[in-house]
């Protein structure tokens, strides 16, 4: 490493950032006065930038000077005049008080029967040869060497602890189907998989995670991987999955496993607490306030057609590839404006719903990744957190205008998702229904675009294809998700017939479709225009 020191301004220290930069965007031409996300970067992208700069210059930047500085000299300056905190080793504790989100889930449980179960999975067809017995070794490795996958939590006075267990014994489940007619074990096995995604934990005896194998032939097996969320999220699949994957190739070699070493998540979960009761949730509080208002029901949007007073029973889903020729207009638009699916689809989602509603300013709901802090990137946990983006959305404007302010507060609200929702809304309107920390009760809308979590498992020489087990709602208002994998993309609508009937979510995902292509096609022209010369239906009353 170079003599000088991270926080003067030398050529190395500026010629450092710049190839960062250039290495990240994979673009050769990026010089000192460009601005990273005008280039093509986006929050996973920061969250890189930001563990790329504690490894190679030394210094941990905070996100707000990565998501605020306008140019790559910029940063450099805010870095050095900040005295920006030298990165150090992070400790190895891994019990102690839970995260704030751990604890809000454990204590929202135990007062709310109801209260969903939170748990999330991922399923694969597996083709080519696979030993059981090294899958079974992989996933105890992979158990051995991440705390948060056999972690127990304990409540306690109104506080919650989590504890690591030691030896925790990771067993694979196996079912055989063989003997089945081949035309029947496809079905069989996703109808033993889903069942067995919807079996829930007990949070006091970890592990937290389960593995389910079925056999159809030698060559040809069916997997699941099932997480409390209280031991990972979705950017831990990725981690985990990469492990489980390196773990198998050592153990059919006869090698002892080398699998990531990261920070302990116990020890993310005392600075978020530190970080809370030194200011940070007043400090987030008021940056939401500021951009909802002083009313709750500025989390609160029913699209036509909703049913008011109907309860919550009856859930669906509506799930299907999105057609070819939106995808690549899609893909072009990004390309074009150097941005992301995610940002371009929440900018035509948000005008669609201020055409449907009428309201010029559009706050949907959406997850923060909360990777910030470089010696947790590769932690397994649950870091993962809502967030309210709200934008102003003017219909005469052109789509590419939308894009650039969706992309602003998409950014903005990355900035400050550190803290998980239940306790900004605390924060925020204290004494409210919104604001009383149980699980979400007022509908909402809520979007994701992102690559399948896990989604490059490879075990030896199997061929690993995602399989898409049925969703259901589980909480109010319209989820919908968009995930890719490769070149295709996947729509899936989760919601309750009591809130929208059928026709309706199937009208409005057409019509959401119908617009992202339009919208990204025509990016120059007013939104209004290219949505009445498309079909996204203007009939904003017609389910009143």
């Amino acid at each position: 490493m170079t003599e000088s020191t991270p926080h003067e301004k030398t050529p190395v220290a500026m010629n450092t950032l710049l190839r960062i930069h250039r290495e990240l965007l994979q673009e050769s031409d990026i010089g000192p006065e460009d601005n990273f996300f005008d280039r093509g970067g986006n929050s996973i992208l920061a969250f890189r930038l930001i563990r790329r700069v504690a490894e190679e210059l030394g210094v941990r930047l905070s996100a707000r000077t990565v998501f605020t500085a306008a140019s790559v000299r910029e940063l450099a300056e805010r870095m050095d005049a900040s005295g920006a905190e030298p990165a150090s080793a992070p400790a190895t504790t891994s019990d102690g008080r839970a995260s704030m989100a751990q604890e809000w889930a454990v204590l929202s449980a135990l007062g709310d029967p109801d209260a969903p179960a939170l748990q999330f999975h991922a399923a694969y067809r597996l083709r080519g040869p696979l030993e059981p017995a090294l899958l079974e070794g992989a996933l105890q490795a992979v158990a051995d060497q991440h705390a948060a996958l056999r972690t127990g939590f304990e409540a306690r006075e109104g506080t919650v602890r989590q504890y690591a267990v030691a030896g925790t014994r990771v067993d694979l489940l196996i079912d055989e189907l063989s003997w089945l007619p081949e035309d029947e074990r496809s079905e069989e096995a996703v109808r033993l998989l889903d069942k067995e995604v919807r079996r829930t934990f007990d949070r006091t005896a970890p592990p937290l995670f389960r593995a389910h194998l079925v056999r159809c032939a030698d060559d040809d097996h069916y997997l699941a991987l099932v997480f409390d969320h209280m031991a990972a999220d979705g950017w831990s699949l990725d981690i985990l999955t990469a492990d489980l994957a390196t773990a198998y190739r050592a153990l059919a070699a006869g090698e002892r496993p080398r699998l990531t070493a990261s920070g302990a998540y116990a020890d993310w979960a005392a600075r978020q607490w530190d970080g809370y009761r030194q200011g940070r949730g007043e400090e987030v509080a008021r940056y939401w306030r500021d951009r909802l208002g002083p009313d709750p029901a500025a989390l609160e949007l029913r699209l036509p057609g909703y049913l008011p007073d109907g309860g919550l029973h009856d859930p669906a889903s509506l799930e299907h590839d999105v057609p070819a020729p939106v995808v690549a207009a899609l893909d072009s638009l990004c390309a074009r404006m150097r941005t992301t699916p995610y940002v371009v689809t929440l900018a035509a989602l948000k005008a669609l719903v201020a055409l449907r509603t009428g309201r010029s300013r559009v706050t949907l709901l959406t997850s923060a990744a909360n990777r910030l802090e470089p010696d947790f990137q590769d932690t397994v946990g649950w870091f993962a957190n809502g967030v309210f983006p709200t934008t102003d959305v003017d219909l005469s404007r052109d789509f590419g205008h939308l894009v650039t302010a969706v992309r602003e507060t998409a950014l903005a609200a990355t900035a400050h998702g550190d803290l998980p929702a239940a306790y900004v809304r605390a924060l925020m309107w204290p004494g409210t229904a919104a604001g009383n920390g149980g699980f979400r009760r007022s509908p909402g809308v809520y979007f994701m675009f992102n690559d399948v979590w896990g989604g490059s498992l490879r075990l030896g020489g199997t061929r690993a294809e995602p399989v898409f087990l049925p969703e259901t709602a589980d909480s109010p208002g319209l989820h919908l998700w968009m995930l890719r994998h490769g070149p295709d993309v996947r729509f899936t609508a989760l919601y309750y017939r009591s809130e929208y009937p059928d026709a309706v979510v199937r009208e409005f995902a057409r019509d959401f479709l119908a617009a992202v292509r339009a919208l990204a096609a025509q990016p120059d022209l007013p939104v209004r225009e290219v949505l009445a010369s498309g079909h996204p239906s203007q009939r904003q009353d017609r389910h009143a």
